[in-house]
């Protein structure tokens, strides 16, 4: 481990439920790993906006049983740029905090906004305050329960029409200006959205560099979903989407990337390895060990 990646792990990916949980802690403990990512979005741990306190102790339970340290995913629909819902969506996030820290949790992984097509300019830039006067109360609550928010950068999909790219991701970190909020990294989705707008991969990595507190990794080809494929198989052989890919498999250059890579200290590195590839956790694990010593390499040979 180095000071700047304190530890690593893959993120949980099946029913988060205790059963199912503890199956999958013990193959990341088994491989070596000293983190793991929790999908409370699979969870029932919070129900309408309020946090479901026996679920989330179910799974505290067994939290305490592994030598590993946590960070949680939060809802993928969640959108603070929602301006129909955003009241329930500010809600949901604060019930998810509150989980996150009864988990005993440092980091909580929360989406970045999303808009539609053809909005006024005036318009998107009001829903972009909405979400970062939002994060900014929404990191008061975070600091009361020891929880870090973490905005990630999403990739260009059919579902996602709008999204921040990882210029935008810095701005509204920046514009926040709280302790408890800063970027998650994810370098596959930074792939895509560089891929869409013809941008360089390595400047928009630097670009979110200073406000990541947490990564993510997974492999893919940086290719948008534009061709119809009906399955998950079929998108792997054509190379498009957001795969979530073993290491190895795709064509991100974590080496080069990483070496000159410099988020904050202490941040935790997560490989999300789709569940349908978990028979490649021990070489993911393996190789993400590896990642974690090349972290700003670069940058300190310099």
């Amino acid at each position: 481990m180095t000071d700047t990646i304190t530890a690593y792990g893959l993120s949980t990916e099946g029913r988060c439920e205790p059963e199912p949980l503890a199956q999958e802690l013990a193959l990341f403990a088994e491989a070596g790993c000293t983190a793991a990512e929790i999908s409370l979005q699979n969870s029932f741990a919070v129900t309408g906006g309020r946090v479901n306190g026996p679920e989330v102790e179910a799974l505290a339970a067994v939290l305490r049983r592994f030598p590993l340290r946590y960070t949680v995913h939060g809802p993928l629909g969640m959108n603070l740029m929602d301006a129909a819902h955003h009241d329930l969506h500010r809600a949901v996030c604060r019930a998810m905090i509150e989980a996150t820290g009864a988990l005993g949790a440092g980091v909580l992984v929360v989406h970045s906004g999303v808009w539609e097509r053809g909005l006024a300019p005036a318009e998107i830039e009001r829903r972009k305050r909405m979400e970062v006067e939002a994060l900014r109360d929404l990191g008061e609550v975070a600091a009361r329960h020891g929880v870090m928010l973490a905005l990630e950068n999403l990739p260009p999909l059919p579902t996602i029409p709008e999204t921040h790219d990882a210029w935008g991701i810095a701005a509204q970190v920046a514009a926040v200006g709280h302790p408890n909020v800063g970027a998650t990294l994810d370098i596959g989705h930074a792939a895509m959205m560089a891929a869409a707008k013809q941008q360089d991969l390595a400047a928009s990595i630097a670009a979110m560099a200073p406000y990541v507190v947490h990564l993510h990794l997974q492999d893919q080809f940086g290719r948008l979903d534009t061709i119809r494929l009906p399955g998950s198989g079929e998108k792997l052989a054509y190379g498009t989407g957001d795969l979530h890919a073993p290491p190895g498999w795709g064509e991100i250059p974590f080496e080069r990337l990483l070496g000159s890579f410099a988020p904050r200290a202490g941040t935790v590195m997560i490989y999300e390895l789709a569940e349908k590839f978990f028979r490649f956790v021990p070489e993911t694990a393996t190789a993400l060990r590896r990642f974690a010593t090349m972290v700003g390499t670069a940058r300190q040979a310099a």
